[in-house]
């Protein structure tokens, strides 16, 4: 019941102020359209490195969700009243990564097609398999992020800390998404990316689990 409300919470806070799908998509479309400009490569050679800047693309765009996440508590400090509150701190990093999840897969669905259109993204497998790909990886990455805002929101320094702990711990994440990408774009079988695949899923769990246990500790002063 807790949970559902948090979420409930950053979805009025995000509706109110449209800050971060909004903030997100529209950098999303400007790096796309500054790719299809400044590429001119032979669309074979291109298609090989699609899935990397794809997933870079993502990357950034995750990092400015992220500076958002944690700013409605920013404001008379509003985030000390809900520490104060009497709620579980696990249940409010659950929210704010649930919530921030489909954030993040609401800019990605608003941009995916126009790296189809612009940048002739084609998937020869079955596109559920890479929509099952990009919740798993964007799960990753919130987990991940949630926990590092939560971290960067008691410094004065917190927007530069999140770019600098978010990058090296989401390489691995980037990686196998990038590898499971390429390899659902050529339309092979799982078994040949099911080590990305299990890369992904034991980033999932082991950080939302960290997170939901150390966000107490993590929340503090």
């Amino acid at each position: 019941m807790q949970l559902m409300t948090l979420v409930k919470k950053e979805f009025h806070q995000e509706i109110r102020a449209k800050e971060s799908v909004i903030s997100m998509t529209v950098f999303s479309v400007a790096v796309i359209l500054l790719f299809s400009f400044a590429f001119n490569a032979a669309p074979a050679e291109f298609n090989k490195f699609l899935p990397g800047l794809i997933w870079m693309t993502f990357l950034f765009v995750s990092v400015i969700g992220l500076l958002r996440s944690f700013s409605a508590e920013k404001e008379m400090d509003a985030y000390s009243a809900l520490l104060s509150s009497p709620v579980d701190r696990g249940s409010i990093y659950l929210g704010k990564l649930i919530a921030f999840w489909i954030f993040l897969l609401l800019a990605q669905g608003l941009t995916i097609p126009l790296f189809v259109l612009f940048l002739n993204f084609k998937i020869s497998g079955e596109w559920y398999v890479f929509i099952l790909l990009m919740m798993l990886t964007d799960w990753a990455i919130s987990g991940v992020g949630i926990m590092i805002s939560g971290m960067g929101l008691r410094t004065r320094m917190g927007e530069v800390l999140v770019p600098v702990l978010l990058f090296p711990l989401l390489s691995p994440v980037i990686i196998a998404a990038t590898k499971s990408t390429s390899a659902i774009a050529m339309g092979l079988p799982l078994s040949k990316f099911n080590f990305w695949i299990m890369i992904l899923i034991t980033f999932s769990v082991v950080f939302s689990l960290v997170g939901y246990l150390t966000f107490g500790a993590i929340s503090e002063e």
